[in-house]
C-alpha cells in the first residue's frame, strides 16, 4: 500500500449482537435503531478478524492490520512500535449491559501467550450510565477455599462472595489480569483493554443460548 499523509483516523464500529446486549449503543452513536441486542461496539481493534476498518477520508476501507504495516511508528509512535511491533495494544470497546454479564476472569500475558498465543487482558471501566442500583462487581468480599469456590460455582452462588459496587457516571474501575470480576444489568461502560479477546467464563447464571445450550 502506498503510503497517504496521515490524517485523524476514524474507524467504523464493529458491532456485537450478544445475548447480553440492549438497544442504547445505536442511539449513543447515531446510528439507525434496530431491535437487535447489541452488547458491545468495538471502536478500535486489531483483533485477529475483527480489526478495524477506517471510515472515511484517502484511507478510506483500509484496516487496522494494514495501516500498522504500512505506516508503523508514524501511525503509533517509536516507543509503541519497538515494544509491541505489528500489534496495536488497545482494545475499546462500549458495552450496553442490559443483562447481567458472566462472572469471568482474563489471563495475564504470560499465560496468555502460552495458552493462546495473545497477549493477555487487563481492562479499565469508565461509566457512562447507570441505571439506579446497577452494579460492577470487582474482586472478592470473602476469602474462599478452592473447594469453596467450585462449591458456590457449581450451586450458582459465586456472586454472593465478590465485592460488588452501586455505580454512577464517571466512575472508573481498574482490572488487572486474573482479578474475577462481573458487569451488572443496567450498565452503559467505555472498557478500554489490552489487545485480547480470551474470556474465561466462570458463571453464566445458567443462561442458554438459542439451541438450548450453555455458553462455554
Amino acid at each position: 500500500m502506498a503510503q497517504q499523509t496521515l490524517y485523524p483516523l476514524t474507524f467504523a464500529p464493529l458491532l456485537k449482537e450478544v445475548i447480553w446486549g440492549g438497544q442504547d449503543i445505536r442511539p449513543f452513536k447515531g446510528l439507525e435503531p434496530d431491535d437487535k441486542k447489541v452488547g458491545e461496539s468495538w471502536e478500535i481493534s486489531h483483533v485477529d478478524d475483527n480489526y478495524s476498518i477506517v471510515a472515511e477520508g484517502a484511507l478510506k476501507g483500509q484496516n487496522l492490520d494494514e495501516l500498522l504495516r504500512t505506516y508503523g511508528d508514524r501511525l503509533v509512535g517509536a516507543r509503541v512500535k519497538a515494544r509491541f511491533g505489528d500489534r496495536f495494544p488497545l482494545l475499546i470497546k462500549f458495552i450496553d449491559a442490559r443483562d447481567y454479564l458472566s462472572i469471568q476472569v482474563h489471563p495475564d500475558d504470560a499465560l496468555g501467550m502460552k495458552r493462546h498465543n495473545s497477549f493477555g487482558k487487563t481492562e479499565m471501566w469508565y461509566v457512562i450510565s447507570a441505571a439506579q442500583g446497577a452494579k460492577l462487581y470487582s474482586g472478592f468480599a470473602v476469602q474462599s477455599s478452592p473447594e469453596d469456590y467450585v462449591k458456590r460455582i457449581a450451586e450458582g452462588t459465586i456472586v454472593e462472595a465478590l465485592a460488588e459496587y452501586e455505580v454512577k457516571p464517571g466512575d472508573v474501575f481498574f482490572l488487572p489480569a486474573g482479578r474475577v470480576h462481573a458487569i451488572g444489568a443496567g450498565c452503559f461502560i467505555a472498557e478500554i483493554q489490552q489487545t485480547s479477546n480470551i474470556t474465561y467464563r466462570i458463571y453464566d447464571h445458567d443462561r442458554t443460548d438459542a439451541a438450548g445450550n450453555k455458553r462455554e
